[in-house]
């Protein structure tokens, strides 16, 4: 019986045993949804494999996933830039996966000139800033979304007119004659304008910022190199879908600050108090709120993408319609784009082709030129509150009481001032594999930009001096483009890894244009739509233009590392220029770059605390050719008629154009810079980062020298004499504070100093010991020296150089330092001092975002500029209690007056002010619904965010916040013609269905 039971009992365990292993065999349907756990976007193309089978799929466009799999099969979760996960089935029908990015340290690729490669492999100075980190709201233009995320990238913008764009300066780029913006690089056509592409569509800006990095640039790459990546549908092995994206906006605008003038009471008080008579119209009207209004501002972008294993496209168009707070201005703005590529030969040939059209409308108005009389801010900031803005019969009131003396709201009502322009960019791309490692490639580009523009005063306007008067001009540029590269990568043993790029490039630029003018318009009707209604034309009425610049070059660059721990390129590239003269069309660019990974070394085996520590050093030269052309060459143009002495017939004379001798040798301005470098990560890449610093030196800066007459014809020209010294320190820090509980912070903090001095000015025969530049003008500033800061050996860009004020005297009138120490009321005695700099001594910014959960997430954004001084020309010119009653005033005038003040205006250290700021750019909030189950959308989020909140500041004028002239030579002078800064809330949608 023992044995039997014994039997049995064997029997039953070994049927329970294969039952189980059938059951457990047997196979089931698992399903699910697969989401970014930090966005918690859901992720088409997925791929899903059963481990140690060639069993698998891919998530739909939903993110949704259905697979057969048994109980104890594991299912490999991967995806492009993702960490790859494993999860046991163990019975269960439904997972649902949230997939986490693979460190942004070590496998983030950077885009550089003609490639990518590792950020880890860099050996230059190389900042990449994805969509992600951008920032949101209401954007006038792409380049804002990068403002403040860029160590040594200062980005500015001079008020908030729609119309205007931001000026750019990387590492401190300056020049007497020469454009200082950087080059922009689109899907790699260079020169692009980068506001033909919506920021929607912005997929990363990579910006590269030293010489090492901007060398293979040659003769464009002296002020850095932005390069911005569009977005197109990735290709996915197996994945065929269609998905539609919309993001749209509406943003409301109101004047962030407006300067304190004075009401009608208070100038009538004024009055009254001292005894004086002026002409009351009995009105009380506030005149910034007259030309002011709330701004209104709309965007929709549509998007269509689709991809299958061999191809991929992406067609966007984006519409945006700004409403300006100045009265009169506007812009409409609207950009298709369509992105195809197409994989061919076994996925050897790669076929790509970019095509996008903007379409733009501005609305203009007069605000700047000093006291132009149709300047509507100084005609608005100066208008007496006692006149009223219109007769009893509707017509605008206009009086003659002062200069010039114009009502701003007739200017805006008044006078047309339009543009409509056009511009297209399209290139067509073909990468070849020729073998393994060996890739062609040809890229095509071409840009073309037309615009139109309208402007008319009619006879009816009091701000018009000539009867009625008409222009209309037509600009036009074209770029031809050709690129064609051979890129070679191989690794030998694992050990030893190469990277060679060598190419050709053609660019010819072509310029032409045509303008005309007139008076005394017959009719105000039809305005400069028909030129024949205006009477009468002056010599130069009417003008026309062509020129052009062609661009060749052949550049190579190597790469190399050992094993990872040793890297090093090199690049040179050869430029020709039409552009400069005939003996030195020609030039060379060489760089080269070193890369230390600290950490493969057997000396820090033992360091657990660092992901990454690695030194660099590069040493590079690159060339600015942005001048204008033919200024290496005498030209003539007409300059009116006069008399054949000989024939007594009349005749059209010529003048030299430029009043310049033509100079054989007159070349492009060179960079020779040194960048040290330090890339770190830390606490499994919690905290990572990068410190430079750099030295920089600019020669052969081009400046129009005068020169003796005889022996030359001419009294002027260009030649490469000047040298600039920049020198600085930046930091960049990325830190994921805390990522527990649902709860995700990061934050990222840039920080950069920049010390730039003017070296030499003079050599040979073109000598000079010093040149002005700021000139202000004002009311009340007649005569003098206006000019403000001063450009001399020694001396820092951006010095202030002018009389220090040293008080008032007893009968209210200025005092200034003599050069012996006393004091002197005449300013054309006191001696000029540096009494400060425009050049601020450090800046950075400050990158925050939470998630919270799955759905809410948040950003906010802050940026500072410290250490500098600004010229507030604004108070000078309208906090003089001299121009009361007759013209308004800023109500700091009236306590110069209690003071004593009875002086005009004059330009001293008495109106520098410390300009440092504190400014919360941006604030942003969003909602993201949980799409797992609906059909129609993958991802749903709405959002709202604010920009320009607050700024903190001593400063007494508008905004601290100045731009950067053409030149990079003028800056800090706060003027009175200054589109206003606006406060901004925005409501957002971002749908994909």
């Amino acid at each position: 019986m023992k044995l039997y039971f014994k039997l049995n009992q064997s029997l039953l365990l070994i049927i329970a045993l294969l039952f189980s292993t059938v059951m457990f065999g047997q196979k089931h349907s698992v399903s699910g949804h697969v989401s970014d756990s930090s966005t918690g976007e859901l992720l088409p193309g997925l791929s899903i494999i059963v481990k140690g089978t060639k069993s698998g799929t891919i998530t739909d466009i939903n993110g949704k996933y259905t697979i057969e799999a048994s109980n104890d099969d594991v299912l490999v979760f991967s995806f492009i830039g993702y960490k790859s996960q494993e999860i046991k089935v163990e019975g269960k029908q439904i997972i649902d996966v949230k997939m986490e990015v693979e460190s942004e340290v070590l496998n983030e690729l950077i885009v550089i000139g003609y490639g990518t490669q590792k950020k880890t492999d860099k050996t230059g100075a190389v900042t990449m800033v994805t969509a992600k980190e951008l920032n949101t709201g209401r954007l006038s233009d792409p380049i804002q979304a990068m403002q403040g995320k860029v160590a040594g990238v200062t980005i500015t913008k001079k008020g908030g007119d729609p119309n205007a764009g931001f000026s750019v300066r990387i590492r401190g780029a300056s020049g007497f004659t020469s454009n200082t913006d950087p080059l922009y690089v689109v899907d790699g056509i260079p020169g692009v304008d980068p506001t033909t592409i919506a920021p929607e569509e912005i997929a990363s800006f990579n910006v590269l910022k030293d010489a090492s990095s901007t060398a293979i640039y040659g003769a464009r790459g002296a002020n850095g190199v932005i390069i911005i990546t569009t977005k197109n549908a990735s290709i996915k092995k197996g994945q065929k879908a269609n998905s539609f994206e919309y993001n749209g906006y509406m943003s409301y605008d109101r004047v962030s600050k407006k300067l304190n003038f004075l009401t009608a009471d208070q100038v009538r008080d004024f009055a009254n108090t001292n005894g004086m008579t002026f002409i009351d119209n009995g009105a009380n009207v506030d005149w910034q709120d007259e030309i002011y209004r709330s701004g209104l501002t709309q965007s929709h972008n549509f998007a269509f993408s689709g991809a299958d294993d061999n191809s991929s496209y992406r067609a966007s168009i984006t519409q945006n319609n700004i409403t300006g707070v100045l009265k009169g201005s506007a812009k409409k703005r609207t950009i298709g784009r369509l992105n195809i590529t197409q994989k061919a030969l076994d996925n050897r040939l790669t076929l790509q082709a970019r095509i996008s059209g903007t379409i733009e409308k501005n609305d203009y108005v007069n605000y700047g030129g000093g006291m132009n009389p149709s300047n509507i801010i100084y005609q608005a900031y100066r208008r007496n509150p006692a006149d009223p803005v219109y007769n009893e019969d509707g017509s605008f009131y206009e009086t003659d009481k002062s200069f010039q003396y114009n009502n701003p709201v007739a200017i805006i009502e008044q006078f047309q001032n339009n543009r409509e322009a056009k511009r297209l960019l399209s290139n067509f791309r073909a990468d070849l594999e020729i073998f393994d490692g060996l890739t062609a490639s040809t890229n095509i580009g071409y840009i073309r930009d037309d615009d139109e523009s309208y402007y008319f005063e009619p006879r009816a306007s009091f701000a018009n001096q000539s009867n009625g008067y008409g222009r209309r001009g037509y600009n036009n540029h074209e770029s031809r483009i050709l690129e064609s590269t051979l890129n070679y990568t191989k690794t030998l043993n694992d050990l030893h890894n190469l990277s060679l790029v060598g190419g050709y490039a053609y660019q010819k630029d072509i310029y032409d244009g045509f303008s005309a003018q007139g008076k005394d318009a017959s009719s105000d009707f039809v305005q400069s739509n028909n030129l024949q209604s205006l009477l009468t034309l002056e010599p130069g009425a009417i003008n026309s233009y062509k020129n052009e610049f062609i661009l060749i070059s052949f550049f190579g660059r190597a790469m190399y590392d050992f094993n990872k721990k040793y890297f090093v390129t090199a690049t040179i590239r050869r430029d020709g220029s039409s552009k400069f003269g005939k003996n030195h069309e020609w030039g060379w660019f060489p760089s080269a770059s070193l890369g230390w990974n600290l950490l493969e070394e057997d000396f820090m085996q033992d360091v657990k605390l660092f992901d990454q520590l690695k030194l660099r050093a590069g040493y590079g030269f690159t060339g600015n050719q942005e001048i204008p052309v033919y200024v290496d060459a005498v030209y003539y143009m007409p300059a009116g008629t006069a008399i054949n002495p000989e024939t007594g017939e009349t005749v059209i004379s010529y003048e030299n154009a430029s009043d310049v001798n033509a100079n054989p040798d007159l070349k492009w301005e060179s960079n020779k810079e040194l960048n040290l470098g330090l890339d770190f990560a830390l606490f499994n890449n919690r905290l990572s980062g990068s410190f430079e610093y750099y030295r920089k030196n600019t020669y052969d800066l081009i400046y129009k020298y005068g020169v003796p007459t005889p022996p030359n014809k001419a009294r002027y020209t260009y030649a490469n004499v000047g040298v600039i010294e920049n020198n600085g320190f930046e930091a960049n820090i990325m830190a994921v504070v805390y990522d527990k509980n649902n709860f995700k912070y990061k934050s990222s903090f840039t920080f950069s100093t920049n010390k730039p001095k003017t070296v030499k000015l003079s050599e040979g025969i073109y000598k000079i010991e010093q040149f002005y530049t700021n000139e202000v003008n004002g009311r009340g500033l007649v005569g003098g020296l206006n000019n403000t800061q001063i450009i001399a050996p020694g001396y820092s860009i951006g010095t202030w150089w002018m009389p220090e004020y040293a008080g008032i005297s007893s009968d209210g009138q200025f005092l200034f330092y003599t050069e012996s120490g006393g004091v002197t009321r005449d300013v054309e005695l006191a001696e000029l001092r540096d009494v400060g700099n425009a050049q601020p001594k450090f800046q950075f910014g400050w990158s925050n975002s939470f998630n919270f959960g799955d759905n809410f997430d948040a950003a906010i954004n802050l940026r500072a500029i410290y250490g500098y001084q600004i010229m507030n020309v604004t108070k000078m010119v309208f906090g003089n209690p001299l121009d009361l009653p007759t013209l308004n005033v800023l109500e700091s005038a009236l306590d110069e007056w209690d003071r004593g003040l009875r002086d005009n205006p004059t330009i001293s250290s008495y109106y520098l002010e410390d300009a440092s700021f504190l400014k919360i750019d941006n604030i942003s909030l969003g909602y993201n619904f949980d799409m797992s189950n609906n059909k129609y959308f993958s991802q749903l989020r709405f959002y709202v965010a604010a920009n320009n909140i607050y700024t903190f500041t001593k400063y007494s004028g508008l905004d601290p916040e100045l731009s950067y002239n053409g030149s990079g030579l003028e800056f800090g002078l706060d003027m009175y013609d200054v589109y206003p800064k606006t406060r901004t809330i925005t409501f957002g949608v971002n749908a994909k269905f």
